[in-house]
């Protein structure tokens, strides 16, 4: 049995308030996830296959673990900058509509 066991049948799935499903919430995080993933290995990755073409003994792999390391970390810095702007911005919104109604 699938759903919540309190709604009955053909009754609106509860979504977030941004109007997303927890399904289309979870990819999306997934989404978010692997790429910052793939942004710290691939470069690293990259590094090694240069030693090996080079004959260097990981000093490619290591910058580019270090640059890899360094985008993701600007990458989870924006995610987490855009997640608290839209956070606020939903406060001041919330805010703006609970005056409105003392009025």
């Amino acid at each position: 049995m699938s759903g919540s066991r309190n709604q009955p049948r053909g009754a609106p799935r509860p979504s977030l308030p941004d109007g997303m499903s927890p399904v289309a919430r979870a990819a999306q995080w997934t989404s978010r996830i692997m790429t910052i993933s793939m942004e710290m290995v691939l470069p690293g990755l990259a590094g090694y296959w240069l030693d090996q073409k080079l004959g260097t003994k990981a000093l490619f792999m290591l910058v580019g673990f270090a640059l890899g390391g360094t985008a993701a970390f600007g990458h989870l810095l924006h995610l987490a900058n855009k997640a608290n702007s839209s956070r606020s911005s939903s406060k001041t919104h919330f805010q703006e509509n609970e005056r409105e109604d003392e009025l």
